[in-house]
């Protein structure tokens, strides 16, 4: 059988950068076996899906990253978000770090641990 490069690179990216799916739920619509799909991801260099969100709305709930996006806009505390979903501080940490990564809309300044939206001067 004579698979077509551009339409299965298509279908991987849309899956995993829009899914996000793993290679096992891949393969599984694909009909192949995981391996081929990571063979795959691979050969067109697509990194693999991260199912962060995924698993966060599992474990706390269908609109806990809205809610965690809403606490921050209206500049609650870490502690607070972190009463909130029931989990540490340090946690609630983490998990802003991985919602706000590639964000210059929002920093944290140091002060009390609030956050405030600033969008940052490019400098030339």
């Amino acid at each position: 059988m004579k698979v077509n490069r551009y339409k299965i690179e298509t279908i991987l990216r849309e899956k995993i950068e829009h899914g996000p799916l793993d290679d096992q739920e891949l393969a599984h619509i694909l009909k192949v076996h995981s391996s081929t799909v990571s063979r795959w991801r691979k050969k067109f260099n697509i990194p693999p899906a991260d199912k962060f969100e995924k698993k966060f709305r599992k474990k706390y709930g269908r609109d806990s990253i809205e809610i965690f996006k809403k606490m921050i806009e209206e500049e609650s505390s870490l502690q607070g978000i972190a009463n909130h979903f029931g989990f540490t501080r340090e946690y609630a940490r983490q998990v802003f770090n991985k919602l706000y990564q590639n964000s210059d809309k929002i920093v944290r300044p140091r002060k009390r641990g609030r956050y405030k939206k600033q969008v940052k001067a490019k400098s030339h």
